[in-house]
């Protein structure tokens, strides 16, 4: 299994909705997000079927990972490493040092997920999610802050050169 991350513009981006509601439930902060924070909208493909999309801000220094969405009967099957390693590699070609992505402090899945893929607790964004009324719940939890993990590029790059 061999993905392909393809940046889409305008009509395509708005294709991908229904895929990124899967990363963020608001669609309005959806649409907020998407003309404000990210900078670039991919395609995630893998046998020519769409089975995800990410968003990411490439314009600041830590770039960062805005939305990561897997197809519901597509999770689990490791496609979101595989995006991520995909990602690691075009913020090396950016000069980009460091790569943040944040999650709610609720999403004991994504915390789980994105330390496994070697991201590192970085900082908390506390009551990020304050616009979601009614307040979202999720495993029990008040969806509420938001835990910022960064990825370490630069470091990445010395250890994988020196292990070759």
């Amino acid at each position: 299994m061999s993905i392909i991350l393809t940046k889409v513009e305008g009509r395509e981006v708005e294709e991908l909705y229904p895929l990124l509601l899967l990363a963020e439930s608001s669609e309005s902060a959806l649409r907020w997000s998407l003309n404000n924070l990210s900078d670039t909208t991919y395609r995630v493909e893998d046998d020519g079927k769409v089975v995800g999309a990410v968003t990411m801000r490439w314009k600041s220094e830590p770039c960062e990972i805005v939305e990561l969405a897997v197809a519901e009967d597509r999770q689990g099957q490791g496609l979101g490493r595989q995006i991520l390693e995909n990602l690691i590699p075009e913020a090396r070609l950016k000069d980009k040092q460091r790569m943040i992505v944040g999650t709610a402090s609720s999403s004991i899945d994504n915390i789980i997920f994105y330390q496994k893929c070697g991201f590192r607790m970085d900082h908390v964004r506390r009551d990020y999610f304050w616009y979601q009324q009614p307040p979202e719940v999720e495993n029990g939890i008040r969806v509420r802050d938001m835990i910022v993990f960064s990825y370490d590029i630069a470091d990445d790059a010395t250890s994988s050169s020196s292990n070759t």
